[in-house]
């Protein structure tokens, strides 16, 4: 029953003017037929570790980050993201169904104008035990270094991410339903 009712609630949360990012007969990929990547501090430096799958649940599944983030020798993040070419500038926000740890998890984005590793556009949402819409307009979403533009363009986005960030904890975040619109 909940599952039904979960499903009720996709379908009437997600407008059919939008653009799904998952590919739910490829999930490895997404709609653009990009690879999804788990990334740790590692490449830094850093110590945090996990792992990203993809979870088959009925008609519809979710991706799981999950690991141990720390701070310890400058880390502090483990994400999950893929290259995306929208090429329409006329999407406003995020939308996604997140259910987690209860921590605090990060979107980010890059874009063309992001071209260091510590470049990306952000935002912050909180998670629970149970599953939750999350819509977040992409004139909320903060720039990360004081040299890239404060505003973009969604035709500008070349990356998406779901990234466990900034202390020591256990991460656990679940998603599904990744669109723009």
């Amino acid at each position: 029953m909940k599952m039904l009712l979960f499903k009720i609630f996709l379908f009437l949360n997600f407008s059919l003017n939008s653009m799904q990012i998952i590919d739910y007969n490829n999930p490895k990929e997404n709609s653009f037929n990009n690879d999804w990547e788990l990334i740790t501090d590692e490449v830094m430096g850093g110590i945090s570790t996990g792992y990203f799958e993809y979870i088959n649940s009925g008609n519809k599944g979710y991706y799981r980050l999950k690991g141990r983030v720390s701070t310890q020798h400058n880390g502090g993040f483990i994400q999950f993201r893929s290259k995306i070419n929208l090429g329409n500038d006329s999407f406003t926000k995020i939308k996604l169904m997140v259910r987690g740890s209860g921590d605090s998890y990060q979107v980010h984005l890059r874009t063309q104008f992001t071209i260091l590793p510590w470049q990306y556009y952000f935002a912050s949402f909180k998670t629970s035990e149970e599953w939750n819409l999350i819509e977040i307009p992409l004139s909320e979403f903060k720039k990360s270094h004081k040299l890239q533009p404060s505003k973009f363009d969604s035709n500008e986005i070349k990356t998406l991410g779901f990234v466990a960030i900034g202390k020591d904890f256990d991460a656990q975040l679940d998603v599904t339903g990744i669109e723009l619109n």
